[in-house]
């Protein structure tokens, strides 16, 4: 006689008792498939970890005190070899992006049937991934996005000088010409020639347009008091 495969075993973190206790009793009907824990929010998640290491953790992104994407930044730093399934209600482009990249292996909506989130997680279980065609293209679509920005804030920082960068990161902060002028140690003139000049690279005529193409590009950041 052949050894008995060993189930999958399932970590379920959700804080919606009513959620847990679906998918544990689907699981239930299924032999290859073990719920060996569950937990209510991301720290009762990372408590368990510290016992145990699952192969499956199906696991909700909105959670108390902790959101789901930390729970597996923490996981992965931590050393854990667990298949993350994500269950959640968010279906948004960066949520999906963001699992893409932190490399869970399943993501799916909560309002999907219970057969279909079960048949998921074996298939998670086998060493498979479950992404809709959709969620695959919304993250490509956002990866692309992404690289071109990238692109674009690289070429308009090849031709800025150190000079107009510094101006630009003044005008991010609300410094007036003369400010400008006083800070640099420059005069308020050459001054107004380096934004002239970093208007025309930028492609912009007000200071407000400079810093919203500035920051769409990655070249500024600001922070609001």
């Amino acid at each position: 006689m052949g050894s008995k495969t060993r189930s999958t075993r399932v970590l379920i973190v959700d804080d919606h008792s009513m959620v847990r206790d679906m998918i544990r009793i689907g699981c239930a009907d299924k032999p290859a498939l073990e719920v060996i824990a569950e937990a209510s929010s991301g720290v009762e998640a990372l408590e368990f970890f510290r016992l145990d290491d699952p192969d499956v953790v199906v696991l909700d992104l909105i959670l108390p005190g902790m959101d789901g994407f930390e729970v597996i930044r923490r996981l992965r730093d931590g050393g854990s070899k667990a298949r993350i399934f994500i269950l959640t209600n968010r279906d948004d482009r960066d949520a999906i992006f963001e699992a893409f990249r932190l490399g869970a292996a399943g993501f799916m909506e909560k309002t999907a049937p219970l057969d279909e989130i079960i048949r998921s997680i074996e298939t998670i279980g086998q060493g498979r991934q479950v992404f809709r065609k959709e969620h695959e293209r919304m993250a490509h679509h956002h990866l692309a996005e992404m690289a071109r920005k990238a692109r674009k804030a690289a070429k308009a920082a090849s031709v800025l000088t150190k000079r107009e960068r510094e101006v630009l990161d003044l005008i991010a902060e609300g410094l007036t010409t003369r400010q400008m002028a006083s800070r640099m140690k420059l005069s308020e003139r050459t001054v107004e020639t380096h934004i002239a000049n970093l208007y025309d690279k930028l492609d912009v005529r007000t200071r407000v347009q400079a810093v919203h193409r500035a920051a769409g590009l990655g070249l500024v950041s600001f922070h609001e008091g």
